[in-house]
C-alpha cells in the first residue's frame, strides 16, 4: 500500500515536471525575438546584466533560505552559472546575425549533445525509445536548418557553440539540483550570470541611457527577467529533480518550435514547408518521450547512480 502511494506520488510529480518543462520552453520561445529586437539598440552585456538583475528580484521570497548557504552550493552555482552565462552570451551575439527561429532550433541541438554526454559520463547505454526520440528531433532540426536560403552564417556558428554550453549545463544541473537547496542554488546562479554580464559590460565600456526608454520597455524587461528567467530557472531546477537530463533535453526541443512561432507572430519571420516538417517531427519526438513515461525516471536512474 505504501509502495503504491509512493508510486502514485512519483508519477504525479513526474507529470507536473513535464508540464513545467514544456511551459519553460514556451517562455523561452518568446525570448528570442524579443532579445533580438532589444539588442538592436541596447548593448548586449548591459542588457543581460539588467535582465538577470531583475530576475534576482523574483527570488526575494526565497531569501530566508540564505541562512543555509554553504560552499557546496556556491561552488555548484558558480560552475553552472558560468556555463549558462557563456551559453546565453554566444546565443545573444549570434542572434544579431541570424533569425530568432534559427537561433531557437540551433540552440536545441543541445538535445543531441546531452545523451552522448550522459552516455560517456555514466557508461550506460540509453534505451531504444530515447534514441528514437533523439533521432527524430535531430531530423526535425535538420529540416529547420533548411529554412531559408542563406545557409550557415557566423551567427549560426556562434549559436552552435552556445548549444554545447547549454548541453553541459543541463547534465551538471541535473546532478546538482538533486544535492542542494534549489532556491539557494538558483539565486547563486542568477547572481553569477548577472555579475559576469556587468563585469563584461564595464570591461567593454558599454553605456546606454535607459531613462530615455518608454515605460513599455521596462514592462518587457520585467517580463524577460521575472517570467523568462526567474520562473523558468525555478521550473527547470525543480523539474530536473524528477526528470533526467535526456528527457529534459528532448522536451526542450519544443523551444525552437515556439521560437519560430513567436518569431513569426512578433517579428514576421516566415516559416517554410521544411520548417513545418521539422516542427512536426519535433512534436512526435516529444510525444514518444512523454507517453508511457512511467519508466523514464528509472531509466535515468540506471545511469545516474
Amino acid at each position: 500500500m505504501v509502495e503504491n502511494t509512493k508510486s502514485k506520488r512519483s508519477s504525479k510529480l513526474s507529470t507536473i515536471a513535464i508540464v513545467l518543462l514544456i511551459l519553460t520552453t514556451v517562455l523561452w520561445g518568446t525570448s528570442f525575438i524579443i532579445t533580438k529586437n532589444i539588442t538592436e539598440d541596447v548593448p548586449i552585456f548591459l542588457y543581460l546584466g539588467l535582465r538577470f538583475s531583475i530576475a534576482l528580484f523574483g527570488f526575494i521570497p526565497f531569501f530566508p533560505h540564505l541562512k543555509k548557504l554553504n560552499k557546496k552550493i556556491i561552488w555548484m552555482g558558480l560552475i553552472t552559472g558560468l556555463l549558462y552565462f557563456f551559453g546565453i552570451v554566444f546565443q545573444t551575439i549570434g542572434l544579431q546575425s541570424t533569425t530568432a527561429g534559427k537561433t531557437g532550433f540551433i540552440t536545441g541541438l543541445s538535445t543531441v549533445i546531452v545523451p552522448f554526454l550522459t552516455w560517456i559520463t555514466f557508461k550506460k547505454p540509453l534505451r531504444l525509445r530515447v534514441w528514437l526520440a533523439v533521432i527524430l528531433s535531430t531530423v526535425g532540426m535538420a529540416f529547420l536548418l533548411l529554412e531559408g536560403a542563406s545557409g550557415l552564417i557566423i551567427g549560426d556558428i556562434l549559436v552552435l557553440i552556445c548549444s554545447f554550453f547549454f548541453a553541459l549545463y543541463i547534465v551538471l544541473n541535473d546532478k546538482y539540483v538533486r544535492l542542494v537547496d534549489i532556491y539557494l542554488y538558483s539565486i547563486v546562479q542568477v547572481l553569477i550570470i548577472s555579475a559576469s554580464s556587468f563585469i563584461c559590460s564595464l570591461f567593454l565600456k558599454e553605456s546606454y541611457n535607459f531613462a530615455s526608454f518608454h515605460p513599455s520597455f521596462w514592462y518587457v524587461m520585467i517580463y524577460m527577467g521575472i517570467a523568462v528567467m526567474t520562473l523558468t530557472l525555478l521550473f527547470q531546477n525543480w523539474s530536473q529533480q524528477y526528470q533526467g537530463p535526456t528527457i529534459t533535453a528532448i522536451i526542450f526541443t519544443l523551444e525552437p518550435v515556439f521560437a519560430v512561432l513567436f518569431g513569426f507572430l512578433i517579428g514576421n519571420e516566415i516559416l517554410s514547408l521544411f520548417g513545418w516538417i521539422g516542427c512536426v517531427l519535433i512534436f512526435i519526438a516529444i510525444l514518444i518521450t512523454v507517453i508511457k513515461n512511467k519508466n523514464s525516471i528509472g531509466e535515468i536512474k540506471e545511469y545516474s547512480s
